[in-house]
């Protein structure tokens, strides 16, 4: 099959996220297996990357920005792509390419998550509301007919709440690279706390911030590590410098996969504040290490982290707060989570994940 996939960045963009590595790991397994994938995608945020390039496998193509991309991809489609595409994967950030209307090939859309009140939580008036009524109203409308592929029985329940029929919704979970080290990395000597993400409004990294003094107050000795950058990156750096316990908090930025998996390894708790997710790679990651997760019991992360037995869910500040502070205190504690962790990981796979996204792909094609 040649497939084409329309998504807002790539693997290489300044601002990817769990997202893309979920496309790139399933790209890059369907060309080993004997497929031609092309990938359009956006030009870099900050600094342009090359035009066109080749990764994994994958024919990349950049052209335009945040929001030229879609009118670019429809361009590129005609100019392009369209007599050599087979099938359209098109990957649905918020807001959809809107391929249905200018293609007849078979497509397939990805969805992470309904973002709903993201939309005013990240973005001013009036695109918040475009993108809302895009979401909601526009996209059911629209792609009630096309298969979906959603990465949680969260997003399948969200999606049908939309009014996209069941039958049309099928869930490929993330996996994780299974030549990885399983909890083997030596954890640091001292208590550290990890968020390891996009820094972005909806993440709520500056909520961690905002409670270290008292999460410091019954750990004195613990530390907090932020890996990642976005758009509040230079709000969280502000918040953190002005604070009594600045030298408790390190803010490192981007971090290449060498240093996050290092990062992921050297850990006592990864943690993620955020109002809610697709999934979260991250906390697989986090697993696979053998460090346990915290996050609010939100979509997503409800269905990521098992309750009690690879981390905590909790339901407010103060629970979030406590469940932290346990881990950190808690050696025993700390070392079945972790245990259970490595072993919540193990049952994800990329190869298993590709093989199944590659059936739906296929299935799709024919029908």
């Amino acid at each position: 099959m040649n497939i084409l996939i329309l998504n807002w960045r790539d693997i290489k963009n300044e601002w990817a996220g769990g997202g893309e590595v979920y496309v790139f790991e399933l790209a890059k397994r369907w060309v080993k297996i004997g497929h031609k994938v092309t990938l359009f995608c956006s030009q870099g945020i900050w600094q342009p990357l090359s035009s066109e390039e080749v990764i994994g496998g994958i024919h990349i193509y950049r052209r335009g920005g945040r929001y030229s991309i879609y009118f670019w991809a429809a361009w590129y489609y005609f100019t392009k792509f369209r007599r050599t595409t087979d099938i359209i994967v098109e990957v649905q950030n918020g807001t959809p390419f809107f391929s249905v209307l200018y293609s007849r090939k078979p497509k397939i859309a990805v969805v992470y998550h309904i973002h709903d009140r993201q939309f005013f939580i990240e973005l001013w008036f009036p695109l918040n509301i475009i993108g809302y009524i895009i979401e909601r109203y526009i996209f059911p409308l629209l792609y009630s007919r096309t298969n979906i592929m959603a990465i949680s029985k969260t997003t399948k329940k969200e999606l049908e709440k939309l009014g996209i029929p069941r039958k049309n919704i099928e869930i490929v979970y993330c996996g994780i690279d299974e030549k990885e080290p399983l909890g083997k990395g030596k954890k640091l000597s001292f208590p550290t706390i990890l968020y390891l993400g996009r820094i972005k409004k909806y993440k709520r990294v500056s909520l961690l911030v905002k409670l270290m003094p008292k999460i410091l107050s019954r750990v004195p000795s613990a530390r907090l590590i932020i890996a990642g950058w976005g758009t509040e990156a230079a709000t969280v750096m502000d918040m953190s410098m002005r604070g009594n316990n600045r030298k408790k908090v390190k803010i490192v930025g981007p971090v290449s996969e060498a240093e996050k998996k290092v990062l992921l390894s050297k850990v006592w708790v990864f943690v993620n504040p955020s109002i809610g997710e697709g999934w979260s790679i991250s906390v697989i990651e986090a697993n696979l290490h053998g460090t346990p997760a915290v996050a609010f019991n939100v979509p997503g992360l409800s269905e990521s982290i098992r309750n009690g037995e690879t981390g905590f869910l909790v339901e407010n500040d103060s629970e979030f707060i406590d469940k932290i502070c346990e881990i950190l205190d808690n050696h025993i504690l700390r070392k079945q989570l972790s245990e259970n962790a490595i072993k919540w990981a193990k049952s994800f796979s990329w190869d298993r994940s590709a093989e199944e996204s590659l059936r739906i792909l296929e299935r799709v094609r024919t029908n």
